[in-house]
Formats: C-alpha cells, structure tokens, sequence
C-alpha cells in the first residue's frame, strides 16, 4: 500500500514539476521575443543613423553601442570582414561570412541568430542588415537577464521538487502510520475490545461503523457457540450419567436375580421393585430429553386458548401427594389466558410446582399467582445461592448438591420450562434468597388480532 500511495504521490510530482518546466520555458520564450523585437527597432534605427551619417564606422559603432549597455555593434564587408567593432579587441580574421545573420543579411534580409558566442563565452542574440551593397550592420546582445531568470526558474524548481518531496514523506508516513492504527483498531475489536472509535478519514465512518457492528455480532456470535458447545458436553456427560446409574443398578440386581443370590421372596421383590424403579427413572431422563427437543419447535397443531387457573389447578391434584407429605400447602390465585398446547402450559406448571414442593420446607407454602400476561410460582424453601442464580436455567444444571438433603431430579425442569416460555415469545426470570425461598416470574406478551391471524 505504501508503494502505491508514493507511486501515485510521485506521479503527481512530475506532473507538478512538468507543468512548471513548461511555464518556465515560455516564459523564456516570451522574454527571448521581447528582447528580439527591442533589438530589431535598435537596428532599424541604427541602420538609418548609418546612412545619414558622415562618422567613421569605428567611431560610429562607439556611439551606437553606448546606446544601450551591453550592445556589441560591428560593421563587416559582405565578406565577412569585420570593418569596424565597438568591442575593444577582436580578431579580425574574417570568418563570419557563414554566420547565419550574415548569410541572411547578404540576401537582404534581416538575419536573427542566437546562440553561444565562443569569444564572450555567453549566450548572444544577434542580427544583421545590409546597409549598403557591401556594407552589413551586426548587432549582438547577450541574453544575461533570460540566463539568469532560468537559473533563478531552476533554483525555484529545485526548491519546490525538494518541497514536494518533504511534504509526500511526511503525508505518506502521516498517512501509513494513521491507516496502522485504524488496523490496530480492528484488531482490537476482533480480540473483544469495545470502544468508541473513529475513522481516520470522515468517508470512511460509515464504513467503519458497519465493521464494528460486524465484529461485534461474530464475537457474541462466537461466544454464544462456545456456550452452546460446552453445553452439549455438559449434557452429554449428564445425560450419560444420569443414564448410566439407573442402569448399573438394573444390571446389579438383574445379576442378583440372575445367580438365585435373592433367595427369599422379599428380597426378590426388592430387586425387581429396584429394577421398575431405576427404569421408570430412565424413562423420565429420557421423556425430558425428548421434551425439550420438542419444546423448541414452534407449531400450530393444538394451539388454543388455554385457562392457565384450571391448568395449574390440575397441575396441584397431580402433585398433591408429595405436597402432603412435607405438609405443604399450595395457594392459587388470579387467572390468564394463553394461546399455546395445554401440554406445554401443564410442563410449565408441573416443572414449576414441582420444584418448589420439591426444595420447599416441612409446613411450607407454594404461591401460584397469576395476572394478565403474568405467572409468578413462589415457595418459602432452601433458596438459590447467588452464584447459583444465572446458571439454573441451564440443561442438567442442578443445586441440590450433596449438601442439601433432597432428592434431586434430572436438571432439565427449568431449562423446559424456560425454552417453551420463550416458544410463546415469553420471558422468565429467577428471584431468591439462599434459605428463605425462592420465586419464578413468566412475562407473557399480549399478542394483536394480527399477530395471531399470522
């Protein structure tokens, strides 16, 4: 990039450069006819001074030339002879007959040279006419003031080409180290590192802004995979052991009943009551897995409008016997209605209730309290620690831990709860206090004539 930035910086230089040669050369140009059109009346007059004089030609030429400071007037036979000359030693060896100015002159024409003069060591411009048949008038003047405003041109080109390329370094650097740090920027954003950034070039800040959003959707992208990936492994190390006890056990007394070891009716009894047991527990692993695959999936089939006090009322006969025997009393009030499966509303309910019987205390209570558009289910039982909280929603996330003296389920309750209330374009959210109880609260968006017609 930065040999294309000086690349296109040079090109640009030159062009600079070529544009002021050109000026330069007409304005020489100009300087050179200017002189020449003086030079050419100077002649003229010269001439006809000659003509109507009766002076010497040497003498002639002297007063000729103090006419302007600088101007070599020379009298030659059209030979090339020089006859006379007001330059004070010059070699008189006749060899100016090919002079273009003389040959010109002979014609009778006026004849115009310029060019370096070997005895003055100058740029000279000279011209000649002829005065009479043999007689020809030369004037010279060295073109000084043109030699030195092309030095002063070249020393001023000089000047700017050194200009020019101070100031490309210094912009090309200024502009290298800036896009390095606009680099630096992004790479910042892609290592997670938010900020209010700016572009180095206004034009590119909606550019810049799209890059940023993008950045930040594929790192929330990639952590959201990341949980999703650690979650599957969580599950599948859970699920494999939530499975692979049960089936231990149904292997152990299989064995037990296999090599006649229950040898009276009542231990064998206790085998298999062990082995319906262990397998009704895997049925229920496995139901729950089921469960929330299906839960996720949006369809329309038995979708109606469902009482959610009848459902929960259900949902407390079902759970009744497990209430009464840690004497708990479950208290129902307010109503809503719900568009949704009545088997996703009585999941709810039951994954809910059930946990707070579940991890409720002796002679406590359950609150199911319902409004439009909202379900709270509240227990007085061993809380959620605070650590604890964000994670309960998670697949085969469970806090009864060896610590606490419950009987604990597969982990998958909240987490069905939590992906069917999001199905229904719903929110949950967890509220509690470690051992003073805990509180649920679902958040139902009203839907619109429209949005139900879709």
């Amino acid at each position: 990039m930065k040999r294309r930035l000086e690349a296109v910086y040079w090109q640009g230089i030159l062009i600079t450069l070529l544009m002021a040669a050109i000026s330069i050369g007409a304005a020489a140009r100009v300087k050179i006819s200017d002189t020449r059109n003086q030079l050419t009346a100077l002649l003229k007059a010269a001439a006809r001074w000659t003509l109507d004089s009766n002076e010497e030609l040497q003498s002639l030429a002297d007063s000729i030339s103090a006419v302007t400071p600088g101007l070599r007037v020379t009298f030659l036979h059209e030979s090339g002879l020089i006859l006379a000359d007001s330059m004070e030693a010059y070699e008189n060896d006749g060899g100016h007959y090919g002079d273009p100015e003389i040959a010109a002159a002979r014609e009778g024409g006026t004849g115009r040279d310029i060019r370096m003069s070997s005895s003055e060591a100058a740029l000279i411009l000279y011209m000649a006419e002829k005065v009479s048949p043999q007689l020809i008038l030369r004037l010279s003047y060295p073109v000084l003031e043109i030699a030195r405003t092309l030095i002063l041109y070249g020393i001023a080109l000089l000047a700017l080409f050194l200009v020019l390329y101070w100031a490309e370094r210094r912009a090309v650097s200024r502009l290298i180290r800036d896009q390095q740090k606009q680099l630096k920027d992004i790479r910042d954003l892609l290592d997670g590192e938010q900020g209010n950034r700016q572009a180095v070039f206004p034009e590119f800040q909606p550019v810049y802004d799209s890059i940023s959003y993008r950045i930040s959707r594929l790192i929330n992208d990639r952590m959201e995979i990341e949980r999703t990936l650690n979650l599957r492994k969580d599950f599948v190390a859970n699920a494999s052991h939530e499975l692979r006890s049960p089936l231990t056990s149904v292997r152990g007394f299989a064995e037990m009943l296999e090599e006649d070891l229950a040898e009276t009716p009542k231990e064998r009894k206790i085998c298999l009551e062990t082995i319906i047991s262990e397998c009704d527990r895997m049925l229920e692993v496995i139901e729950d897995i089921l469960l929330l695959s299906k839960s996720a999936k949006k369809t329309e089939e038995n979708v109606r409008e469902i009482s959610a006090a009848e459902t929960a009322e259900e949902v407390r006969h079902a759970i009744r016997p497990q209430a009464a025997k840690k004497n708990i009393s479950i208290e129902i009030s307010g109503n809503t209605v719900i568009r949704a499966e009545e088997k996703d509303i009585w999941e709810v309910f039951y994954n809910l209730m059930d946990n707070a019987v579940r991890y409720g205390k002796n002679g406590g209570f359950v609150r199911v309290v319902m409004s439009d558009g909202e379900i709270s289910v509240e227990d007085d039982g061993i809380g959620i620690a605070p650590e604890n909280l964000k994670s309960v929603f998670d697949e085969f996330y469970r806090v009864d831990e060896a610590k606490n003296d419950v009987p604990g389920g597969t982990g998958l309750g909240l987490s069905i709860v939590k992906t069917i209330v999001e199905k229904l374009g719903g929110t949950i959210r967890a509220e509690s206090e470690y051992g003073k109880g805990s509180r649920f609260i679902i958040e139902l968006q009203e839907k619109t004539d429209d949005e139900e017609i879709r």
